[in-house]
């Protein structure tokens, strides 16, 4: 546009110039041949001249258009591509209607000759997928990848097909090519996410996490999470270690993988703190919770020393009453506290407990924890009680239903 806007100035210009010039000295031209001669101004000339050569170019564009328009290959070339437009138009009609082979076989041929082969071997190969033809299916959508254009949405609708087909191994081994194609194409690389993590490969996920973070922002965080809690569980209970101390190990060098921001999640913390004090590291285990709830406190990190054996019981019990002095009354302390002085066999100081998270919170936990202990104790009738609270509880969530009349 601003070379045709450039030229025109030119031309104004020169017109100008030209006009000027002609009115100052217009000019003569005189022609002499044999018996003829012309006489007339140079303007006139220089008219003539440029009249002359718009008429031929004119006549040039109007000859070419007759050509192109008469000339039998094109023509048969043109004809071809608007039967193939209508073929793609009624194939895709035909689709939307349901006439699954009829809509086959017009696409295949507007595949076949027309200017949108892409589009059509596309629909060409979803009515051959809609009518279980797996080979034809397959075939078209190797045409539609034959155009550099093509070769990411061909391979997508393969793995959707496989897929829909049952088989997962085929999508995925697709998906991983094209995510190394494409790495920032978000539509392959969120449906890339839900095979693998319908197979469960928490490893190939939480690798593929950062590209995932990068296309989709803070929009992933959930999927992140809840690949690297399923994770730190896989290898924490990962088969063919036969002692403690490899999975241990194993652990800990994973947690130095894990991402920053999921080390600060209490969830994350517990359920690592959790395996590691299964694991026998307790020692750690109980140093990553009190540095934690020192600087932010959540209910679900105290019961992580329920699971901590490699440490007194008696020490666990006064870190717990240190909380319990700063947190009065709070259930989740108060459980963890009577379940480590059961291991440490103190039956008094455990019931103490389990009464005081019953009586603050009306835990259920703490109601069924309690029924257990006044039972080991001999003391069935304070079982029997605190068992019909922890039903009373029950009753109070279920719907309202006719009952049998007590004196029937």
């Amino acid at each position: 546009m601003k070379k045709v806007a450039l030229l025109v100035i030119v031309a104004l210009v020169f017109a100008l110039m030209l006009g000027r010039w002609m009115a100052v000295d217009s000019g003569y031209v005189l022609v002499i041949r044999d018996d003829f001669s012309l006489d007339t101004t140079l303007g006139f000339v220089i008219l003539m001249a440029l009249l002359a050569s718009v008429a031929l170019v004119v006549l040039t564009l109007l000859g070419n258009a007759a050509w192109n328009a008469l000339e039998p290959m094109r023509a048969t070339r043109r004809w071809k591509k608007q039967v193939a437009a209508r073929r793609l138009r009624s194939g895709f009609l035909q689709l939307v209607d349901g006439e699954l082979e009829k809509a086959e076989r017009l696409l295949v041929a507007a595949g076949e000759d027309g200017d949108w082969p892409l589009l059509a071997w596309l629909l060409a190969a979803e009515t051959a997928q809609e009518q279980d033809n797996v080979e034809a299916s397959q075939r078209y959508l190797e045409n539609a990848g034959s155009d550099h254009r093509g070769r990411l949405v061909a391979g997508l609708m393969k793995a959707r097909f496989a897929l829909d087909d049952g088989y997962p191994d085929q999508a995925r081994e697709e998906l991983k090519v094209l995510a190394d194609m494409a790495p920032r194409n978000k539509r392959i690389l969120r449906t890339y996410a839900q095979v693998l993590e319908s197979q469960r490969d928490w490893p190939a996920l939480c690798d593929l996490m950062p590209r995932l973070k990068r296309a989709f922002g803070e929009g992933e965080s959930r999927r992140e999470r809840r690949a690297w809690l399923a994770l730190l569980q896989e290898t924490a209970r990962k088969p063919g270690f036969n002692d403690a101390d490899s999975r241990r190990e194993e652990l800990r060098k994973l947690w130095k993988n894990v991402p920053v921001q999921l080390k600060n999640d209490p969830a994350m913390i517990a359920r690592y703190a959790g395996f590691l004090a299964q694991l026998g590291g307790g020692k750690g285990a109980l140093n990553l919770v009190r540095e934690k709830l020192d600087q932010e406190w959540d209910d679900r990190l105290p019961p992580v020393l329920e699971a901590i054996d490699d440490v007194s019981p008696d020490d666990l019990l006064q870190v717990l009453e240190r909380w319990l002095a700063e947190r009065p009354g709070n259930a989740a302390v108060l459980i963890t506290s009577g379940r480590v002085a059961l291991k440490a066999r103190l039956w008094g100081k455990a019931q103490g407990f389990f009464e005081a998270a019953a009586n603050s919170s009306q835990s259920a936990t703490a109601l069924a924890e309690l029924s257990r202990l006044y039972q080991a104790l001999g003391d069935s009738s304070k079982a029997m009680k605190t068992f019909e609270r922890r039903l009373a509880q029950l009753e109070g969530q279920l719907p309202a239903l006719p009952m049998p009349d007590k004196a029937l």
